[in-house]
């Protein structure tokens, strides 16, 4: 997954490095210690509250996300999706919904119910159905925080033996009630596939106000060269509140206007932009609520 963080610069790699490093550090010989590298991230949140605190602590736990996908071995078998449920650990993916944006559980706050979107979806060159979701699990109670961290894991690890169990000491220690826990995965068909990510984001109320034209995010299922489950190469960005509108010029001239998603009552939005068939992106352009055009923070996807 690769990263854009125009706020942050080179002082956000190196805490994200000193995050993985302090989490390779600890790490046992086995899968990958997910909780760790997620645990390194969510230390980094506390010990940066400065202007670019929020900014570049989102940038270092989706980064991490992506390195924990660098690091897995071969996918396990993909799984049929089963509805969600009630309860800790009780649903393995959730139904398919008909359309981006709309959840599929009420708007209520509950640590073990989590939220579900669907952030963009189409067609493959075979046509199957391909849906890009991301599970919102809202922020529990640091008596109860271990309980939703196995709830978690025990969602994903079906579809991929390589996500680590976590361990009580790292949620303990790394407990951060400003955050909301994230997964976001793919689905062919109704299939659930692996390669998915974990992360955190602010939750209600959380981001800070000057992270407003916030941009970050890079392409979805993919582990390496040649090593990918995703159905194309397909960006999914994060946006902060100012944005109201992405547009990328493609080299032959067409141009996609992708949907904005909200997620819940999250602060950041989401958009989806899967690479059309013979075509490369040549610009990419982001608007705010009046029409003007901010930043774009150097983004470069799809472009190669």
């Amino acid at each position: 997954m690769t990263m854009e963080n125009p706020e942050a610069g080179k002082d956000t790699d190196l805490w994200v490095g000193l995050g993985l490093a302090e989490a390779a550090s600890t790490a046992r010989i086995g899968p990958v210690p997910v909780a760790d590298i997620v645990a390194g991230g969510r230390r980094i949140r506390r010990r940066r509250r400065t202007a670019v605190g929020a900014v570049a602590l989102a940038s270092a736990v989706l980064l991490a996300g992506g390195a924990i996908s660098q690091l897995r071995p071969a996918p396990a078998a993909s799984q049929p999706l089963v509805a969600a449920g009630t309860g800790h650990g009780s649903g393995t993916g959730g139904p398919p919904t008909p359309t981006a944006g709309t959840p599929t559980t009420p708007s209520a706050r509950d640590p073990f119910t989590p939220l579900r979107v669907v952030l963009g979806q189409g067609t493959t060159a075979d046509g199957k159905e391909w849906k890009l979701w991301q599970a919102v699990w809202p922020t529990a109670p640091k008596d109860r925080a271990y309980e939703q961290a196995l709830a978690v894991w025990q969602e994903r690890s079906p579809y991929d033996s390589a996500v680590g169990k976590p361990t009580p000491e790292y949620v303990d220690q790394y407990y951060d009630a400003g955050s909301d826990v994230i997964n976001t995965y793919f689905t062919v068909d109704g299939v659930r596939q692996s390669h998915d990510s974990e992360g955190i984001t602010p939750a209600p109320g959380k981001l800070d106000p000057r992270s407003g034209a916030y941009i970050a995010g890079g392409l979805q299922g993919a582990r390496g060269k040649g090593d990918t489950v995703a159905p194309g190469e397909i960006v999914a960005l994060s946006l902060g509140p100012d944005i109201a509108r992405v547009k990328v010029t493609w080299t032959d001239g067409s141009v996609t206007e992708p949907t904005i998603v909200t997620v819940g009552d999250l602060p950041l939005r989401q958009v989806v932009v899967a690479r059309p068939a013979g075509k490369t992106a040549k610009l990419w352009e982001f608007f705010d609520r009046n029409g003007a055009k901010l930043p774009d923070s150097g983004s470069q996807f799809l472009t190669s």
